[in-house]
């Protein structure tokens, strides 16, 4: 039974480090596209914010990294708290990487899930509903 929750508990740790990786790539990939000119284009770039709510959100946090949050709102309306859901996600994997094991595993397992989806909905309720 321990070599099952030995597993289940590396496992675990393996998914937060791939998503601590995927986020820090996120957050490194905006901080250097400002001095880089290979930025992807938006394919809604023309449209109104109402058709395309994730138009600025890379530059939105590039000027978040910079501590610019006004020009980060003026890019993007919902950038701060996407960027928000991001950072706590990045620090809430390594957290639960460090204090998860044998006697805590489901515990840890169903606070880390139910956060996790009410905070979502909580930074992404403006994106997803129309």
């Amino acid at each position: 039974m321990e070599l099952k929750a030995s597993y289940k508990i590396d496992s675990y740790k393996k998914v937060n480090a791939i998503f601590m990786i995927l986020i820090i790539a996120v957050f490194l990939y905006s901080y250097i596209s400002r001095f880089l000119n290979f930025g992807l284009r938006s394919s809604c770039e023309t449209l109104p914010l109402v058709y395309c709510k994730s138009r600025g959100l890379t530059r939105a946090f590039s000027q978040i990294l910079q501590f610019e949050f006004k020009e980060a709102l003026l890019l993007n309306p919902y950038s701060l708290k996407i960027f928000l859901f991001f950072l706590v996600q990045l620090i809430l994997r390594f957290y639960i990487n460090s204090i998860i094991n044998f006697n805590n595993l489901k515990l840890v397992l169903r606070l880390d899930v139910g956060f996790s989806i009410v905070f979502y909905i909580f930074c992404f309720y403006n994106l997803i509903v129309r």
